[in-house]
């Protein structure tokens, strides 16, 4: 017990130190920083949500106790509720009809995250002070404050356009950054515990993800909403978004399912997220439409138990 107590602080403190190093000007703090949430996910992972409550303590004091108390909320939602999430939902299981342990499906602790964002964003847009273009104005103010305090520089006419361009899907963009570095680092904590033998669980198959209907009645929810003007139709644009990401990651499930096996699969996968990087936009359209399709496809071919489908 004491030593698992130790081992949160350590891992509050560590993921403190990684959050921060933005912030104090380190040549990697961008790098440092995207991984924050890694040692908390670990120590949930590990030693269960209780561990990883205390490291999420842990970590808030340290930020506090180092920067100011305006940086707790970012902790929190960045480093914190991740680590939450994830370690409350997939430390779930249930004994199958033959004794065997049925873990809490990786698509759902994903679905559950995505709701998450979904519901920043909806916060984010309640606790934006008044304007008068509503929430797309205040956003278009804030972008184009940033612009000029990051990019002095560049021509006021380069700015004004990167503000237009970006404003729209500004809230999306944010959360749906962060709903991707939450999951890449619960996959990079769960494989480094099997790495060290400490994990509580197996490792999911992957490839083999599927989402709850839920979603996909929210992401359709949120479509439609989209279409209404003023500030409703402005965030809902931005949830809508943020409900596709997993379906995007449902895309990628299905391309190393069909590699898998394959003399050439590892350079085919490097191809794809090759052409991620390289193409973002267009590509990631195509991964999730990729999504969408395998949902619609095996929406009735799920495993009856909703098992953890551990590989």
């Amino acid at each position: 017990m004491v030593r698992d107590l130790g081992l949160a602080l350590a891992a509050g403190l560590l993921s403190a130190v990684l959050f921060l190093s933005l912030a104090k000007g380190l040549a990697a703090g961008i790098l440092l920083s995207y991984v924050a949430p890694l040692p908390l996910l670990m120590t949930g992972l590990a030693l269960g949500s209780a561990a990883a409550f205390a490291a999420v303590a842990a970590g808030a004091a340290a930020v506090v106790a180092a920067a100011d108390i305006a940086s707790l909320l970012p902790f929190a939602v960045v480093a914190g509720l991740p680590a939450l999430v994830v370690s409350s939902r997939a430390l779930l299981w249930r004994e199958a009809a033959d004794g065997s342990r049925e873990w809490y499906p990786p698509g759902l602790v994903l679905a559950w995250l995505a709701a998450l964002g979904a519901l920043l964003v909806v916060a984010g847009a309640i606790l934006v002070p008044s304007h008068p273009e509503g929430v797309r104005g205040w956003i278009a103010d804030t972008v184009g404050r940033m612009l000029e305090a990051f990019a002095p520089d560049v021509p006021a006419e380069a700015r004004r356009q990167a503000v237009e361009w970006w404003t729209p899907l500004f809230p999306a963009m944010v959360v749906s950054s962060w709903l991707a570095m939450a999951v890449i680092n619960a996959a990079a904590a769960q494989g480094l515990l099997v790495r060290l033998g400490r994990n509580r669980r197996p490792s999911p198959a992957y490839r083999q993800l599927w989402l709850p209907d839920w979603l996909a009645v929210l992401a359709a929810a949120a479509g439609m909403v989209s279409f209404a003007g003023g500030d409703a139709g402005y965030v809902a644009q931005s949830v809508f978004v943020v409900t596709l990401v997993p379906f995007g990651f449902l895309g990628l499930a299905a391309i190393h399912g069909w590699t898998a096996g394959r003399a050439n699969a590892r350079l085919i996968l490097a191809a794809v997220y090759a052409i991620l990087v390289l193409a973002f936009g267009w590509a990631a359209l195509a991964v999730v439409g990729l999504g969408l399709a395998r949902y619609v496809t095996t929406r009735f071919r799920r495993p009856d138990s909703g098992g953890g489908m551990e590989g």
